[in-house]
Parts: structure tokens; C-alpha cells; sequence
């Protein structure tokens, strides 16, 4: 009777031998209505619910002991409640008969709680969720202003020769620097938070590297009065290339940040089977106790503030050289200088390390020739008219892509470089612009790409297309250099067209016909030309309807479908031929794919997922692989074989992490529900991608879904 829980007795018959005090209380009983009752066959108690009748039965037969059960049910005064039910035995050497202690807990409050904490949760993440969604769209629009006032801060410079003035300019493009700074660390972080930065190694010599970004520093240090020393090395490393240079870009900012005298030093020297990459500097140093923690956000050293940092750059910095599992170290003596240091794997002896097509070996340039400009932003579409017009180009501009080509078919413009914004308004994008401008032409144009989308899937797709992709905000000096060196190095125009690259086929798979289903016109369009000249029929649809009422069943090759259409959308008009019995391999291409989204075309019967810009050569051979495992179903399995054995070399959390990600988890949610750090979500994940052998967030998906065999 001192006990606050509800407690009854009850025998082997489920009848009640004696209850507590809070028990008649609670469910509002008395002794008369409640002694020698079975305990669910009375109103009295508003206990007769068929869950707690399964759970008597089960304890009548000895099934249900020790055990707890939740019961739902509605108690007058108090309305819906949560109990947990349990029972134990009671064993006393006085008692002839069986009984039975079965105990009552409200729960409902914690349920209630627990509720609300996974609502909170899950609010959170969508959050989360939605805030990287925000950013990645947003960066374009953060960085059109801000690329204005660099060009026009370029442009000043030019023309100011008051020496107040000129001070002034510095001062005003230190500024700039800082915000371009901080919009570039806080994209970075919310990329590897989304887990969106994809390493695609490769083997590349050094060299390059080093030769990049000591044109972009060593300006820089000597302006700062510092002296500037670039180590170099003949030796070829395997890495991202993107990426890699992007540590070493912050570990070089900061050493130019916090040094005011002395120099900065960018080297390489070979350690067995790879090759070191530092940077000395002669700055302020880093004490013994802050060592531990400069590579955590927002950390910062004395004076990190006033000297324009935000304490994001060695965040990014580890977190990068984890995915690209780079050992970084550092050592640091107070007012002496620091040195940071990141270990690359040397590339195989027997590899041939190929060229990006952004890296360029002539120093010097030619000043003028006719430059093309297509921007969309007016200010920015200014902006670069005025600068490139005062070193003396001859500029033209178009505000997209319809207009630019105007200019070549009616103006008769022939230029000699061109410099486009990524996104622009109608129907190009600055990719597919450079296509249609090369195939105008005649011969492949040098085209630059201004973008502020920073993430890793966009930059690729520029470079594989040979096109020059530069991040906004780019500093006016920085983009003259490259427009002298584009000129400079550019052959004279040859006037002759280069059809596009195909993979090689099988003999018995040319001619076979693919179906391009796509609403936009100039997309089916270039496809047909492409995959035409890669050797295929191609026939197309402008949506699912029309394709679907043409289908038939003798149907063979393969089929090309855009996710968003008018009427009915590419994975409806999947579920349609499956449910046909079609067997017509499927790849589904979409602008705006996400994890879910390829797991829900997969599941669809797709037999791979492409986000925009598609890329011809990973288009064309994800075609390949599907028709020759249409034509041979043991290459299916042999696929699906080998995804097996991918997924075997897998350790426990490595198959965790991967589950999660492949389920459409960000970085921070999968370290949340495995109880484990961000950063190890990171390595795990990376290792993950590096095991499974894929390049992308779809590609997993694909591999999973084969492994598990659906």
C-alpha cells in the first residue's frame, strides 16, 4: 500500500486475490468490484482490451514473466494513457496456490517525451537537410554580387593612379578577399556535412600542382613583402586533384595570413612510397597547448579575427585529408613559424598520369584577341565587358545562349575565346553553350565557365568536357591571367569538327536502337547527335504518353527517361513497362536527383541513375554496360557476383555507414544513430566509396541494390 505504482494479485485463474491502494485510485475501482473478478471481465477498471487480454493469456501459461508490455487505453478522468504491464510470480513456502504480482507503470509522459524528442529530431534534420539544400543553391546568387565587385575592384586598378586612392583599393580588396573567403569555407563545410564531396582519384605529376598554386600565392606573399620559394618534384602522385589542391590552397592562405615577415615556403620531398607536401612559413607561430585543437571549427589562434580568419580553414583541411585518407601533421614553434604537412601516395611506376585540361604551360601571353561574353547578371555581364575592353580585347556579349549564337550565325562573330556563366537563363547551361558554340564553329573554342557552384559532381563535369571552370568570385587579375594564357597557348582555329569520343562497343551492339524520352527539345536533340555518332539507332519521345503508345513488345535496346515530364513522370512510366513485362533496360537522367530518388528508380527496374549535366562518356558507357548485360544475363550476375564480394570486404561499420548513406542519411545523422564521430563517419564513408569502387552517390546505390539482388 506504500508503493505509488498500481499492484494486483491475482491467481492461475486471473483472478484477483488482493490490489493496492494506488491501484483503486488510479484506474477509479473499488474492492467490491474488483476481489475475486477476473481482471479484464470488469467494466470497473476499463481494462478489457484485447491487448492486455493477450498478454494475461500469455502469463496464465507462463510465457509473459519478467517481461514488460505496453497497453493503450482509454481511463476516465485521465483520457488516453500509455502503461507498461509486467508480472512476476510470487514465490512464498507459505502459499498452496499460485500467484501472481502484475504491476502497472504510466508511461504515458515519456511517451509521450520520446515522441516529441524524435519529432524534434526529425525537424532537426530536415533542417539540416534543407539548410544544405538552401546553400548548394543559393551559393550562385552569394557569389554574383560579390563577383562583381571584384571585377569592378579589378577595373579600378586599371585606371586609379592617386596613390590615396590606390590605398584605398587595397584596402577594399582585402575585404572582398575576406567575404570570398567565408562564403568559399562556409560552402566547403556544408558540402562535407551533406557528404557531398566525392574524391575521383586519379594520377597526376606534382608538379602541376605546384605550378598552380604558385602563380596564385606568390603574388600574394610579395605583395604582403614577403619572400615566396616553390619547391618542385618531377614525381607523379594519386589523388583528387580538386580536392587535394584545395588543402593545400587553405594551408598556403593561412600561412600568408599569419606571417608578417620573412617567408612562406611550398614543398615537396619523397618519403618512401609518397611524397610530403609542405608549407613553411616564418609567421606567429602556434603555442603547445592550442596544437590540439586548431584543425576543430571555428577555432582560432591569437589575432585570428582581426587578421580575417573564421577558423574554418583547418577544419576543411582535416576533413578533406580524412576522405582522401592523407595523413596531415603539423609542427609549430610560438613567434618562430609553423610547418604543415600532408602525405600523398605515390602513383604506380607503370601509370600514365594524364593532364587536366586546365593546366597550362605557357607563361607568357598574348594581350588581345576577340573575347565572347555570356552572362546573364547584367552587373557581372559589365563588369567583365569594362575590364577585358581596358587591356584591349575586342569584346562582344550576349546575355544567353540563344543570343550568343545569333551573334556567330548573323553578326558572322568568330572568337577567339569565350567566357560563359555556368547557369544562364533559357535553354543552355554554360556546358551545353560550349557545345553548341564549338559545333558553330568548327573547331574547339577555349571556353572559360564562371560558377558558383562549388560542388565536386558540377567542377568535374566542366573539366571532363575540356572547358576552363573557374569559381566565383574570381579576382579580375587572377581571370586576365588565364584569358592571356588561353590566347596565348589556343592553336589557330582548325575549322574542322571533333565528333564525340564513343567507348568501344561490341560489334553485335552498334545499330542497336536507343529510345531518348526527354520534354526538352534541344536535349533529345544533342542526344540523338551524340549517341548517333556513337554508332546507335536512336528514336525519341517528347513524353511517357507518346512513348507508351508506340511500345511493343518487340521493343530491344535500351532506354534513355528524364525523371520530370509533364503528365506522367519517367519512374510512373517505368512502373507501366514493368507492369507490361517489359524487359527494356532503363537509365533515368533528372536535374534534380537525390539519394532517394535513385533508390526509388532502382527499385523502379532502372537500370542506372545519371543527374544533370549528363556527362557523354559516363552516359555512353553506362549504356554499353546495360545492353551487354541485356544481351548476356551472366554478366548480371557476374555483376551482381562481384558487388557481393564488395560488399563481403566491407567491415560491420563500414556496411552500417554505407546502409545509412545509400537510405539518404547526411554525415551528421549517420554519426548521431551510430554514436560516433563525424569525422569517423567521414573516413568510414570514404572508405566505403574507395571499396565499392564507386564515383558517385547513384553509382553506390546501383551497386547495392545488384548485391542485394533486386
Amino acid at each position: 500500500d506504500t508503493i505509488r505504482e498500481p499492484l494486483v494479485v491475482v491467481d492461475e485463474e486471473l483472478r484477483v486475490v488482493s490490489a493496492s491502494r494506488s491501484f483503486y485510485r488510479f484506474f477509479g475501482a473499488s474492492p467490491e468490484d474488483t476481489l475475486g473478478f477476473r481482471l479484464p471481465e470488469t467494466d470497473a477498471h476499463h481494462l478489457d482490451v484485447p491487448a492486455l487480454r493477450a498478454f494475461l493469456e500469455r502469463v496464465r501459461d507462463g510465457k509473459q514473466l519478467a517481461e514488460s508490455y505496453e497497453i493503450a487505453l482509454d481511463l476516465p478522468p485521465l483520457g488516453q494513457r500509455v502503461l507498461a504491464v509486467a508480472a512476476e510470480e510470487i514465490h512464498d513456502a507459505g502459499l498452496t496456490e499460485k500467484r501472481i504480482l502484475i504491476s502497472f507503470t504510466d508511461i504515458t509522459a515519456f511517451k509521450q517525451a520520446a515522441e516529441q524528442l524524435t519529432e524534434a529530431k526529425q525537424a532537426a534534420e530536415q533542417a539540416n537537410r534543407e539548410k544544405s539544400r538552401f546553400l548548394a543553391a543559393a551559393s550562385h546568387d552569394l557569389r554574383q554580387p560579390l563577383q562583381t565587385l571584384k571585377l569592378l575592384h579589378g577595373a579600378l586598378e586599371q585606371q586609379v593612379e592617386d596613390e590615396r586612392a590606390r590605398t584605398t583599393l587595397v584596402r577594399l580588396g582585402s575585404s572582398l578577399e575576406s567575404m570570398a573567403n567565408l562564403l568559399a569555407a562556409l560552402l566547403d563545410i556544408n558540402q562535407l556535412e551533406a557528404g557531398t564531396f566525392r574524391p575521383k582519384f586519379s594520377d597526376f605529376p606534382v608538379e602541376d600542382l605546384v605550378r598552380s598554386l604558385s602563380g596564385a600565392f606568390a603574388e600574394q606573399a610579395r605583395e604582403k613583402g614577403l619572400d615566396w620559394r616553390a619547391v618542385h618534384s618531377k614525381l607523379t602522385v594519386r589523388s583528387d586533384r580538386r580536392l587535394l589542391e584545395e588543402i593545400v590552397r587553405n594551408l598556403l592562405s593561412n600561412a600568408i595570413r599569419y606571417t608578417d615577415g620573412g617567408k612562406v615556403l611550398l614543398g615537396c620531398r619523397r618519403r618512401g612510397s609518397s611524397l610530403r607536401i609542405e608549407v613553411w612559413d616564418t609567421g606567429m607561430g602556434i603555442s603547445a597547448g592550442q596544437l590540439p585543437q586548431i584543425f576543430d571549427e571555428y577555432f582560432q589562434v591569437a589575432e585570428g579575427t582581426q587578421r580575417g580568419g573564421i577558423g574554418l580553414g583547418l577544419s576543411i583541411v582535416r576533413r578533406l585529408s580524412d576522405l582522401l585518407g592523407h595523413r596531415i601533421e603539423v609542427r609549430s614553434r610560438l613567434n618562430k613559424g609553423s610547418v604543415f604537412s600532408i602525405d600523398v601516395p605515390l602513383a604506380d611506376a607503370t601509370s600514365t598520369p594524364g593532364r587536366q585540361p586546365a593546366e597550362l604551360q605557357q607563361e607568357g601571353f598574348k594581350r588581345t584577341g576577340t573575347i565572347l561574353i555570356v552572362e546573364d547578371e547584367p552587373t557581372v555581364r559589365e563588369a567583365l565587358e569594362t575590364m577585358l575592353a581596358q587591356v584591349g580585347h575586342r569584346v562582344f556579349a550576349a546575355t544567353n545562349g540563344r543570343s550568343a549564337l545569333d551573334l556567330l550565325s548573323k553578326e558572322g562573330i568568330r572568337p577567339d575565346l569565350v567566357v560563359s556563366d555556368y547557369n544562364l537563363a533559357g535553354e543552355f547551361d554554360g556546358i551545353h553553350l560550349a557545345d553548341a558554340l564549338r559545333s558553330a564553329l568548327a573547331w574547339q573554342v577555349p571556353v572559360i565557365i564562371l560558377s558558383g557552384d562549388v560542388r565536386a559532381d558540377k567542377q568535374h563535369a566542366i573539366r571532363e568536357r575540356g572547358l576552363f571552370g573557374v569559381i566565383k568570385p574570381v579576382k579580375a587579375r587572377e581571370l586576365l591571367r588565364l584569358v592571356g594564357q588561353l590566347l596565348a597557348s589556343s592553336p589557330q582555329p582548325a575549322r574542322t569538327s571533333v565528333p564525340a569520343q564513343a567507348p568501344e562497343h561490341l560489334p553485335a551492339l552498334r545499330g542497336t536502337t536507343i529510345f531518348v524520352v526527354d520534354d526538352n527539345r534541344e536535349i533529345r536533340e544533342a542526344m540523338q547527335i551524340m549517341l548517333t555518332q556513337a554508332g546507335y539507332e536512336v528514336k525519341t519521345s517528347a513524353d511517357a504518353l507518346s512513348f507508351l503508345a508506340s511500345y511493343g513488345p518487340e521493343y530491344t535496346g535500351c532506354l534513355v527517361v528524364d525523371v520530370r515530364m509533364p503528365g506522367l513522370t519517367g519512374l510512373e512510366m517505368l512502373a507501366q513497362l514493368s507492369a507490361r513485362g517489359s524487359k527494356l533496360p532503363a537509365i533515368v537522367i533528372t536535374g534534380q536527383g537525390d539519394i532517394a530518388m535513385a533508390v526509388e528508380a532502382m527499385r523502379a527496374g532502372a537500370f542506372d541513375f545519371i543527374e544533370k549535366p549528363v556527362d557523354p562518356k559516363t552516359l555512353l558507357a553506362s549504356i554499353d554496360r546495360a545492353l551487354r548485360q541485356a544481351a548476356n544475363p551472366t554478366d548480371r550476375s557476374a555483376a551482381q557476383a562481384a558487388m557481393t564480394m564488395r560488399v563481403a570486404a566491407l567491415t560491420k561499420r563500414e556496411r552500417e555507414v554505407m546502409d545509412l548513406v545509400v537510405a539518404g542519411h547526411l554525415n551528421k545523422e549517420i554519426a548521431a544513430r551510430l554514436r560516433i564521430n563525424q569525422r569517423t563517419v567521414e573516413t568510414h564513408r570514404a572508405a566505403v566509396m574507395k571499396k565499392m569502387q564507386a564515383s558517385s552517390l547513384s553509382e553506390l546505390v546501383r551497386q547495392d541494390i545488384l548485391a542485394r539482388g533486386a
